[in-house]
């Protein structure tokens, strides 16, 4: 009788370690999530604001002739630029693939990842 009572006192904590492990998981994974994404978008802004600013300085340029453009030219560096880093980031998804870390780990950094690129 006392086995039984010693078993179901293990069995007990085992489930509730277990489960402050995966709640400890979810959330810290959420909150990394929230950070990548909040950075990422600030980080973005920051770039598209870079690049605008020397496509207009280009332009208001050209239209001075202070500078001549050659456009087709410049349209074919930013296509190829843009596929090397879509290219780029194909790769590095494949070699980072985030089901090795655990279906919570991963499903709370993408949710918190999403949350602060709709509100960040």
């Amino acid at each position: 009788m006392q086995l039984h009572v010693y078993l179901l006192k293990q069995f007990s904590t085992m489930n509730a370690e277990s489960l402050i492990s995966t709640i400890t998981s979810i959330g810290g994974g959420f909150f990394i999530g929230v950070i990548l994404g909040y950075f990422l978008k600030k980080i973005i802004k920051i770039l598209m604001f870079v690049a605008g600013g020397i496509v207009g300085l280009l332009l208001y340029l050209q239209q001075q002739q202070i500078i001549s453009l050659n456009i087709e030219r410049l349209e074919g560096s930013s296509t190829t630029i843009l596929t090397t880093l879509s290219s780029s980031f194909d790769k590095m998804t494949q070699i980072g693939d985030m089901s090795t870390l655990g279906i919570p780990l991963a499903a709370s950094i993408a949710a918190g990842f999403t949350v602060a690129l709709a509100n960040g």
